[in-house]
């Protein structure tokens, strides 16, 4: 039924439309306005408008062309019906509006109803077309729709990826053959299941929440997931990706997603990442036992569900460390390991990756395998309980040597090793072998560096000499003790830098290394010195290491040892022959003594005991100075009055020519700060000396005076003099300028020796001069007290007494 729509203002004449178009069966659309007929056409489609002219407000031709200039109204015929507006302009405005006709009342109502009814006519037939051409459109896009999935099904099906698609509710409508083969399942039951019963437990959560946010938002799905495989049960990371499909609306209407196989991008991710690790658990500590056993922890269940490592200690393999996630299996294992220990000359596993240094891999251990490997049922049983599926061992290797193997066994995982994960377990084992290596390089670098260390602060010097004779090593001891810096000696011949060398290699006897090796000993002139080195050599592949040491100080103090024997032995000789004479004459029955003789023989030994016991208190002394145990009492003291009474002591007991006198000094000299006793003992030993050293007699002079901050003592005599080249050593212990005695000059050596000591001690100076042509000046500087001298009467009265 079609719509037919009447506008007029006035009611009577809608009504006679009504009459008249009643016959035609159609459906009747009423307006009394121009207004309410636009109403009409937003809600209904019509064939045909019958239009008043004259209305208020709206009339029809604007009516007309407000309905004309809507694309869905502008084709719908309008027929004008009016009684007033008959003219030519009011026609003509009424066929420019867009009318079909202009019809004048009074009409005949036959006519009105035929030419409403061939509109009507045509409004049907042009809606049958219109939808027959919908139709056809509709069957062509549903062919091209189903060329289109045809399309589509038959890319998917040649697709390597698996493909699929879904609803907009997100359950699965299609799957490509790729699915079925991997999930061993029907189109039926793939598409029923869904991905729920073959996603990895530990991946579904992270699933179901990603396929549901995109659902909500209509954005794009991503996800990595681990979907298992059928022919092995094994998990295997996929890349799942999904885009929605819209339609014109931007409704949902279907999602397109595939499944891409990344296992071997993510083990290789795992992988490298796995070793970046482990490196950095390698480098973590030099201690490799405790490396290793970390790396075996690491590997469980990362890449094995066991891991294990041993090393060669003492020429067998040792177990360093077991891991698995379950305790418990770990001490199953050793128990096992106790009780059923591995046969060096097995066929498998660690002991045959140790003796071949070759990786091993078994990827399925089968039950003929485990067989062979158990020696008994009950073996069997408990390596059965342990669950072996596959196993790789790979070898530590570290300078071509086999330092041991680190075994991994598939077990609980259902995994399989492949070459792959072999390669993996290899680059393991060569990073291992590297820190194992580096371990030990660093241990020999630090014994070396502890050697070096040892070598610059031994006191022995210590060189090596390469096989073609240059100097390679040369430490801080040798050149202290030759005085050859390392830049004169190192990287050149021995024989150019060291004198005497050739004479030296030939005399110094070399043992093999190791091996005790003899020192010889020899004088070698260095720097204008000769010095006593005792040297021994030990030869190796690279050339000889020589150690030398320097005696000269040993051997110095061995002549002393000699020369104390020697002179006290001949000073002590003296005396006791001179008293062991006199006392066995005077114990003579038979002979009689004149008074004369008798006292002369008393004073002999007197005397001679007197010397033996200043002999002997110079030895004592001497030991208390060289220990350090000698007691001194500094305060200040008289110089002039000290020096006077010396004198006095020394004149009782004058050689026949001899003068000592003590010369008029300054009228203030300041008193000394000075052990009294001491600093008399100084001056009694320069006075003796110079008199003893005096053969010939003459004058024995001593003078004080100030000197600065102290008080200097000097005592010359014009006796035999001391050569220059002598006057360094006349301080030293036991030194004699006459050491024979040719010129009949005794004495131990030892006065100069303690003088110098004492003055030392009270921090003062000692030192010798030539006297002119002959003779000696001895000086002595002692620091001065804070205290004034006593007094210039007492120093007139010493001087007067002298």
């Amino acid at each position: 039924m079609t719509n037919i729509l009447l506008v007029d203002d006035r009611p009577e004449n809608l009504l006679a439309f009504e009459a008249i178009l009643e016959p035609l069966e159609q459906k009747l659309l009423y307006a009394h306005s121009g207004e309410e007929a636009l109403r009409q056409l937003l809600q209904h489609d019509v064939a045909i408008i019958l239009l008043d002219v004259q209305m208020p407000v709206l009339d029809g031709f604007e009516t007309a062309r407000l309905i004309k200039q809507r694309e869905r109204t502008k084709h719908i015929p309008i027929i004008f019906v009016t009684a007033i507006s008959k003219d030519e302009e009011h026609v003509f405005r009424g066929y420019s509006a867009g009318a079909v006709d202009y019809v004048f009342k009074p009409f005949s109502p036959e006519v009105l109803r035929s030419k409403v009814a061939e509109f009507v006519e045509l409004h049907e037939k042009t809606e049958q077309l219109r939808q027959q051409a919908e139709q056809l459109k509709e069957q062509e896009l549903a062919e091209l729709r189903r060329e289109s999935e045809e399309r589509y099904r038959f890319l998917a099906e040649a697709q390597p990826d698996q493909i699929w698609t879904a609803t907009p509710n997100g359950e699965l409508d299609y799957v490509n053959q790729r699915v079925l083969d991997y999930f061993d399942t029907s189109f039926s039951e793939r598409v029923a299941a869904g991905w729920t019963d073959v996603t990895h437990p530990d991946d579904l959560p992270r699933t179901i929440q990603l396929w549901q946010q995109a659902l909500d938002t209509g954005s794009p799905y991503e996800n990595e997931l681990r979907l298992r495989r059928a022919a092995d049960e094994s998990y295997r990371w996929h890349l799942t990706r999904a885009v929605p499909m819209r339609n014109r609306s931007g409704e949902i209407v279907k999602w397109f997603g595939s499944n891409t196989d990344i296992e071997d991008r993510k083990s290789a991710e795992e992988a490298q990442q796995f070793l970046v690790e482990a490196g950095a658990t390698l480098g973590s500590s030099l201690d490799y036992r405790t490396t290793l056993a970390a790396l075996a922890k690491m590997a469980v269940p990362r890449i094995a569900d066991w891991a294990r490592v041993d090393i060669v200690e003492d020429g067998k393999l040792r177990t360093l460390a077991v891991e698995h996630v379950d305790e418990r299996k770990i001490e199953l294992a050793l128990e096992l390991s106790r009780r059923y220990p591995e046969d060096p000359e097995a066929a498998q596993g660690p002991p045959l990756v140790l003796r071949t240094g070759e990786s091993e891999l078994i990827a399925e251990i089968s039950e003929e395998r485990l067989s062979e490997l158990a020696v008994d049922d009950l073996h069997l049983g408990l390596v059965r309980e342990l669950g072996f599926q596959s196993y790789m061992g790979v070898p530590l290797v570290a300078r071509g040597r086999t330092l041991g193997v680190i075994s991994f066994v598939v077990a609980e995982s259902g995994r399989r090793y492949g070459p792959a994960d072999l390669a993996l377990a290899e680059e393991l084992a060569r990073r291992a072998s590297t820190a194992i290596e580096n371990a030990q390089l660093y241990r020999e670098a630090e014994e070396r560096a502890q050697a070096a260390r040892v070598l610059e602060t031994v006191a022995d010097g210590v060189f090596l000499v390469d096989s073609e004779g240059v100097v390679r090593l040369w430490n801080r001891a040798a050149e202290a003790i030759t005085k050859l810096t390392r830049g004169e000696v190192v990287g050149r011949r021995a024989d150019e830098v060291l004198p005497g060398w050739q004479d030296l290699a030939a005399r110094v006897s070399v043992a093999g290394a190791p091996g005790p090796a003899s020192a010889t000993t020899f004088p070698l002139e260095l720097g204008g010195d000769e010095r006593w080195l005792s040297i021994s050599g030990v030869g190796f592949d690279e050339g000889t290491v020589y150690a030398f040491r320097d005696l000269t100080e040993e051997r110095a103090l061995e002549q002393i040892r000699q020369d104390l024997v020697s002179t006290v032995s001949h000073e002590l000789r003296t005396p006791l022959a001179a008293i062991y004479g006199s006392a066995l004459t005077l114990a003579r029955d038979d002979l009689e003594l004149e008074e004369t003789m008798h006292r002369k023989l008393l004073e002999v030994i007197v005397e001679e005991s007197t010397r033996l016991a200043d002999i002997v208190n110079d030895l004592l002394l001497v030991s208390q100075l060289d220990a350090g145990r000698l007691e001194i009492r500094v305060a200040p003291c008289d110089a002039h009055a000290i020096a006077a009474g010396v004198l006095d002591a020394a004149r009782t007991h004058l050689p026949e020519g001899t003068r000592v006198s003590l010369e008029p000094g300054q009228e203030d000299v300041p008193r000394v700060a000075a052990d009294e006793g001491q600093l008399r003992q100084v001056l009694t030993n320069l006075i003796d000396n110079a008199v003893k050293y005096s053969p010939a007699g003459g004058d024995v002079q001593v003078r004080v005076e100030a000197a600065g901050e102290y008080v200097r003592f000097t005592v010359a005599d014009e006796g035999l003099g001391i050569p220059p080249g002598e006057q360094s050593r006349i301080f030293e212990k036991f030194y004699r300028l006459d050491p024979d005695m040719t010129g009949g000059i005794g004495g131990t050596g030892l006065g100069l020796y303690i003088s110098r000591e004492l003055v030392r001690r009270v921090h003062g100076r000692i030192w010798v001069e030539p006297n002119g042509d002959r003779g000696s000046i001895f000086k002595v500087e002692i620091p001065a007290a804070s205290e004034p001298s006593a007094g210039r009467k007492r120093r007139k009265k010493a001087s007067a007494s002298a």
